[in-house]
């Protein structure tokens, strides 16, 4: 299985049902490490005013939703079964922002 790159969105279930995840972490470190850094996404707009909520726009079809910039994970590659896209360069470009508000 090839590895993980970022701004790749897989679903994984971490006991609590399957949800979608967007890779964070850099393309060196996802080829070097066992492990990546992800961000869930989630279709509930309740937080969306929060500047570390990142909504997904018509580029990144099919995928919708929000990402929670705050909700950060490491995920093991063999967690990641299914691969459900990749998110538009202007959206990681705001994901980047998010992180930068999240964690100055």
């Amino acid at each position: 299985m090839s590895r993980a790159l970022r701004s790749q969105v897989y679903r994984v279930d971490l006991g609590h049902g399957a949800k979608p995840w967007v890779i964070l972490s850099n393309n060196s470190r996802n080829r070097n490490l066992d492990t990546v850094l992800a961000a869930r996404i989630t279709t509930t707009s309740k937080n969306a005013h929060v500047p570390t909520v990142v909504p997904l726009t018509a580029a990144d079809h099919p995928l919708v939703g929000y990402v929670l910039v705050d909700d950060i994970v490491q995920l093991y590659h063999d967690e990641l079964t299914e691969a459900l896209g990749t998110l538009s360069p202007p959206t990681m470009a705001e994901i980047s922002r998010a992180l930068r508000v999240a964690l100055p």
